[in-house]
């Protein structure tokens, strides 16, 4: 099997509150959280894989979400590439755990990829439940969603991307998510997506906040625990604790 190896980059802060990430737990308390884009690069091999493109700009997610987000110089996408020598014109495949604004805003970025994505998360980011509109950047609300001209590659269930890499739906955080699989050297790591914002929501088995189901969530969660023997937080400054935060 080919084997694989992880690297989390830092794309940016969020401001939120924490029982967003952790349903009905620590109202109030405010906290930052880092912006993620898990870089996946075939080990002795030329293959490459981006999930998630982080935000699109400070200024557009205070306009239209009403949030706080920053990023500085070192924090950009192209530059954090750029430094581990990765030019995103090459490229070819970008994985999407959803459509939330913060998760495909550099699409830009990467013209010669395909962008894969469950059709049901596609579906909901046009027209969302009332209150959902703004973390999509709705057309409902007179906007252009950030993935706006990516060529996507539509997913219905679990997919193999391809040897070693593996989609599998997991539905919860929102109707269309999904996490993926990676085979490294060492074990099966699941990059989780906003299911799982930190390690507490798998150590105390406390839902995500933020949430379209959660029958769904402690379904997918169970996926997840069943077939990975590590899982990596979308949104946990924990998964920065070691410098560069590789994962083999």
């Amino acid at each position: 099997m080919t084997q694989w190896i992880i690297t989390a980059l830092d794309v940016g802060t969020s401001q939120v509150e924490k029982s967003v990430g952790t349903y009905l737990t620590d109202s109030g308390k405010i906290i930052q959280i880092p912006n993620i884009v898990f870089l996946i690069e075939e080990i002795n091999g030329a293959q490459k894989v981006i999930v998630d493109t982080g935000f699109e700009s400070a200024e557009r997610t205070l306009a239209v979400h009403h949030q706080k987000v920053w990023r500085n110089e070192d924090q950009r996408l192209e530059k954090l590439l750029q430094d581990k020598k990765v030019d995103p014109m090459e490229i070819q495949t970008v994985i999407l755990t959803h459509l939330h604004y913060d998760h495909c805003g550099n699409n830009g970025l990467f013209p010669n990829a395909r962008f894969f994505v469950q059709r049901k998360e596609l579906q909901y980011a046009f027209v969302p439940l009332p209150g959902e509109e703004t973390a999509y950047f709705s057309p409902l609300i007179g906007e252009k969603p950030s993935f706006w001209g990516s060529r996507f590659e539509i997913v219905e269930g679990d997919y193999e991307i391809c040897d070693g890499i593996r989609l599998i739906a997991t539905p919860g955080h929102t109707p269309g998510s999904q996490a993926i699989l990676v085979s490294t050297m060492k074990e099966v790591y699941c990059i989780a997506g906003d299911n799982v914002f930190f390690y507490e929501n798998i150590g105390k088995n406390i839902p995500v906040g933020s949430l379209f189901s959660r029958v769904d969530w402690f379904a997918s969660i169970g996926r997840i625990r069943r077939m990975a023997s590590n899982i990596i937080p979308s949104h946990d400054p924990l998964v920065f604790k070691n410098k560069p935060a590789v994962f083999p």
